[in-house]
């Protein structure tokens, strides 16, 4: 075969790599615009309001959220919305949009899906979610609605509340603030402020392993476990009570009860609420603040009190003015004022809490945070109700 045979060869495969090509991308744009008469009826989706729920004062007076300005603007949404008829999501073609336009590009495609599917819906779907991801796990600011009747981050529905923009942060507390909620703005990353990474380890004490980015905009629901592992779940040692759930739930209904309006199956929700509360605090270990006088001998992993010793544990005043034994669901709610003060901590199932409390009113549990007063006759009530529901007292 002579050199020009050979370059008349390489023409024809370089020919035919091109046709392929050009062929590819004509199916592309043909499939793409057949997905696009598909949904040509629908419209691009726009910001629903921040809460549905139609609350009223102790005077009747009614107040709910109103919708907050859309970010992302309609020519804006002609060029971004598109995207999700091309049928191989392009992770090059998204790189460059802001939070809110990937947010909107992922609502968009799960609305239009629902109507006629998509092609290969479920892999572009994953790329836009993973850049949301990456973007929520590589930021250097994000901001959180603190909710101030408990300390920790406000729930809503379910969800703790991520914002990627201060201002849309500090929106949305203005419209929960307008609902009678007591809410602040709390900074991660910042100076003085705790880092990005920490706050999602903190969001696994708190037990919120669910996350809506941006409420109120265009928001992305979140598993917090894609962000950041658990902080101990490499850990081989003995490690002390941790109650995730538990924190979750008394944030659930601290926060509910504390609201002070009306709305329709309130009691409904207070009372599951309230029960999931009890039986996760039934069923847990606490951290108990205790200080030993006399000889101690440490037996196995066991405090054994010589015939002189007695342990003590301290006492926390109420706002009704009795006392209280302070308990803490774990180390990092321990270490907020007792650890820093000398006291020792102690693990105690729920049982043997009840019989430290025989001089006290109850138990308060995480009196930095919660202040989840319990008293000894709503434990009785609650006792007694656990036990008749397990077939535990007969007459």
């Amino acid at each position: 075969m002579g050199f020009f045979d050979r370059l008349h060869k390489g023409n024809k495969k370089e020919n035919s790599e091109e046709e392929k090509a050009r062929r590819l991308e004509e199916e592309q744009q043909e499939a793409a615009e057949k997905q696009r008469k598909e949904h040509e009826k629908l419209s691009w989706p726009k910001v629903r309001p921040l809460s549905a729920v139609r609350v009223k004062d102790d005077q009747g007076n009614e107040r709910q959220a109103e919708p907050l300005q859309d970010p992302v603007p309609e020519n804006r949404k002609d060029e971004i919305g598109p995207l999700v008829f091309q049928p191989k999501m392009n992770g090059e073609a998204i790189r460059f949009l802001s939070v809110q336009e990937l947010i909107f590009l992922l609502t968009t495609m799960e609305s239009f899906h629902k109507e006629a599917p998509l092609a290969d819906f479920e892999s572009n779907r994953r790329i836009v979610y993973n850049e949301i991801i990456s973007r929520l796990r590589d930021a250097r600011h994000i901001y959180v609605i603190l909710d101030l009747t408990t300390g920790y981050p406000f729930l809503d529905h379910g969800y703790a509340l991520v914002y990627s923009e201060r201002e849309y942060a500090h929106a949305a507390a203005n419209v929960y603030a307008a609902q009678y909620r007591r809410v602040v703005i709390q900074g991660a990353g910042g100076e003085n402020e705790p880092t990005v990474g920490s706050f999602f380890e903190f969001l696994y004490y708190m037990g919120a392993e669910h996350l809506l980015l941006d409420n109120g905009y265009y928001g992305a629901r979140i598993d917090r476990s894609q962000i950041v592992a658990p902080p101990n779940v490499t850990g081989t040692e003995k490690m002390p009570p941790v109650n995730p759930p538990l924190n979750f739930a008394l944030c659930d209904f601290l926060s509910e009860v504390r609201w002070p309006v009306k709305y329709d199956r309130r009691d409904a929700i207070l009372h599951e609420k309230e029960s999931k509360m009890w039986s996760l605090i039934r069923s847990s270990h606490f951290i108990v603040p205790m200080q030993q006088e006399g000889p101690v001998e440490l037996v196995g992993d066991k405090l054994k009190l010589g015939k002189d010793s007695r342990l003590r544990f301290p006492m926390v005043t109420g706002p009704d003015g009795k006392t209280y034994l302070p308990v803490f669901t774990d180390g990092p709610e321990f270490s907020k004022k007792y650890a820093r003060e000398g006291w020792n901590g102690a693990a105690f199932q729920w049982k043997d809490v009840l019989s430290l409390i025989t001089e006290r009113d109850g138990v308060i549990v995480n009196p930095m945070t919660h202040k989840a007063v319990l008293s000894k006759e709503r434990i009785a009530q609650m006792e007694t109700a656990a036990a008749l529901q397990n077939g535990g007292i007969h007459r």
